[in-house]
């Protein structure tokens, strides 16, 4: 597997390199299956992006066609969802539903973690309260030389089969006003407080099924 990251690595130095190559942003120089199973695509923008979802057909009443990919990109300081799909057809009768790769289910712990900007999110453990919510914590560490005050991040739940449920929004870290104290620091390692999601089914969500994006950042001197 490090043969094939290294591989990878030396692909888009190259388009560092010589910017000629690159037609457009985020467009595909290759893609690798590593020895986990897990594929992983190139993009020119120097990203890596795990293929984790695909969108099954739609139900039509006439011959149609609707596929996409969604991946998940993570580099050494971005970390990104892009979709991309093509449809013909009409009248379909059933939306399409997207759903988790077999590769990406088989490695969804390696789905359970996220980085950006010298920040890494990794989810800590679940819990279920009395009305039905389920809480999640995470755990942050950084290596970055910025002082974050906020990180926001995006959760996206899968049921036991894969199908996607939805993403929710959260601030995973915001520190006290003007209090030094609680901001993320070079290398620092915070919990997270517990955040209470609603919508979930405790008994579809029994793999615990997920995956994370950092977006927005802000910091402080």
């Amino acid at each position: 597997m490090h043969k094939r990251l290294r591989l990878l690595s030396s692909l888009a130095l190259l388009v560092f390199l010589f910017p000629g190559l690159a037609v457009a942003a985020t467009e595909t120089l290759a893609t690798v299956t590593l020895e986990n199973g897990a594929k992983v695509r190139l993009n020119d923008d120097f990203t890596w992006e795990y293929v984790i979802l695909e969108t099954l057909p739609a139900t039509t009443s006439e011959t149609s066609t609707l596929a996409a990919t969604a991946v998940t990109s993570i580099a050494l300081n971005t970390t990104s969802t892009i979709n991309m799909a093509s449809t013909s057809g009409s009248k379909a009768t059933q939306a399409a539903s997207q759903t988790m790769t077999a590769s990406a289910m088989s490695q969804a712990e390696l789905l359970k973690s996220t980085a950006k900007a010298g920040v890494k999110v990794t989810f800590a453990n679940s819990e279920w309260d009395d009305d039905g919510r389920l809480g999640l914590t995470f755990d942050l560490a950084s290596t970055s030389s910025e002082h974050y005050v906020m990180v926001e991040m995006d959760i996206t739940f899968y049921d036991d089969s894969g199908r996607k449920l939805k993403t929710e929004t959260i601030k995973v870290w915001k520190a006290i006003f003007r209090s030094p104290d609680t901001y993320l620091r070079k290398g620092e390692q915070r919990q997270s407080r517990t955040f209470w999601i609603e919508g979930i089914n405790a008994s579809q969500w029994t793999k615990q099924l997920m995956s994370l994006k950092i977006g927005e950042m802000n910091s402080r001197m």
